[in-house]
């Protein structure tokens, strides 16, 4: 017999991470936050452009098209201590760097310094990292494995509640703002765990401020709501999840 692995995973750092750590905290849930270190408490705005494609624009840019603008605001780095506490912190790049064209020096530059930079601010080891925009490569996942990584986590949903082949590019099951998210967690609850099973759903927690279909505060506590409290559910942080296995 296996068990089931339930884990919740945020990119970049943002004030709307204290809401959704709030509501974590209420459901019982665990999870992992991915931070850019060199980006503590950068202000911006982000613009919707679709289901998975957001630009990032300065704080009070507009552009003449109607799209719609949240706040992209990220966490000043006296506040990460107090925000994340009992959650992992992970890496996102020091300055949210695509890796797949990075060399050698650019690979220091962006996760050897910001596992650095996390490790020196929490006390604690960084064994997990999120690929910023899914961007990955050969030489990016051997790089992380020689700085003793246990996980890395891409974009792409999977679909599935399989443990990854390669760990160190593993794509989680869905996005939140995904409309198979709560299909996927009631498929999950049924489970028959004769292996180990991971159900990883991860997000942006400026997607609730749209307040659109599943892009909203009402639908993540929903989802929150409907798969806590299982007894079968073993609810963790990734690298708890790995770890495991």
């Amino acid at each position: 017999m296996g068990k089931k692995y339930f884990t919740l995973s945020f990119d970049d750092g943002l004030e709307q991470d204290k809401r959704i750590v709030t509501l974590m905290k209420q459901y019982g849930l665990k999870g992992t936050f991915n931070l850019n270190s060199g980006l503590f408490g950068q202000r911006g705005e982000v613009m919707g452009l679709g289901s998975f494609s957001f630009r990032d624009c300065e704080e009070g840019v507009r552009h003449r098209w109607p799209f719609s603008y949240v706040p992209h605001n990220r966490i000043p780095e006296d506040e990460i201590l107090q925000v994340y506490e009992g959650m992992e912190i992970a890496s996102h790049g020091f300055r949210h760097e695509p890796l797949k064209k990075l060399d050698e020096q650019g690979l220091r530059d962006s996760v050897g310094k910001d596992k650095e930079y996390l490790e020196r601010l929490t006390g604690d080891a960084v064994v997990g990292h999120a690929y910023a925009q899914g961007s990955v490569s050969p030489a990016a996942e051997a790089y992380l494995k020689r700085l003793g990584y246990l996980y890395a986590r891409a974009v792409f949903p999977s679909g599935s509640f399989e443990f990854p082949a390669d760990p160190l590019n593993f794509r989680p099951s869905s996005s939140m703002i995904l409309g198979n998210a709560m299909t996927l967690v009631e498929s999950f609850k049924q489970a028959e765990a004769d292996r180990d099973l991971l159900l990883c759903l991860w997000g942006h927690g400026y997607e609730m401020d749209y307040g659109k279909g599943q892009a909203s505060w009402d639908s993540l506590e929903r989802l929150f709501d409907a798969v806590a409290g299982q007894s079968d559910i073993i609810y963790c942080t990734n690298s708890e999840a790995f770890r495991h296995i």
